[in-house]
């Protein structure tokens, strides 16, 4: 696990997709909401700046400390 609040919130985020499955949105067999959501919040998560207002909001979407 990363030392930061972004290596954290993407460690979080990872752990969950595999919860669900495990499988990018494109490899999945259906529309899961719940699938696309992850994947477009470690889109956000990629582009977004460690101090950036998105990771923030992420943590407290994930419950991450």
């Amino acid at each position: 696990m990363g030392d930061s609040l972004r290596d954290r919130v993407r460690d979080k985020i990872m752990r969950q997709r595999a919860e669900d499955g495990g499988r990018p949105i494109d490899a999945a067999e259906s529309d899961d909401p719940r699938l696309t959501d992850i994947d477009g919040d470690l889109a956000l998560l990629s582009q977004a700046g460690e101090d950036d207002e998105v990771v923030q909001s992420l943590a407290a979407k994930y419950w991450v400390p």
